[in-house]
């Protein structure tokens, strides 16, 4: 039987070298996300304008008449790939609920760009 002493010496490594894994990041998993957490966030869209250093800038959309979404962020994501290809074929048949949904509110930027 082991020792109490060696017991905890065996159990600290173990921990140590886990916890230590925890912050190495191999390339293979530089190319992963490891969320664990979605950040859902919305906006009102004239607060959002009147935040603005410039006012000219924000166009709401006439069927816009609530809260939009801002943004879904994965929380504590470090070792996410930040060159995630997105195309708009890949969301044509989502267009309309996004547009509705998820509009940017910028004149200087497309929907598309904000998704």
């Amino acid at each position: 039987m082991l020792s109490p002493v060696l017991l905890m010496v065996a159990l600290l490594t173990v921990l140590t070298v886990t916890m230590e894994s925890d912050h190495w990041i191999t390339d293979q998993q530089e190319k992963f996300c490891t969320w664990q957490c979605l950040k859902f966030t919305l906006q009102w869209p004239g607060s959002f304008c009147l935040g603005l250093k410039n006012s000219s800038q924000c166009r709401i959309p006439p069927n816009i008449q609530t809260w939009t979404i801002h943004g879904l962020w994965p929380l504590k994501a470090h070792t996410c790939c930040l060159c995630w290809p997105i195309f708009h074929s890949d969301l044509k048949e989502l267009d309309p609920e996004l547009s509705q949904l998820w509009p940017s509110l910028l004149k200087t930027q497309s929907s598309f760009l904000f998704w």
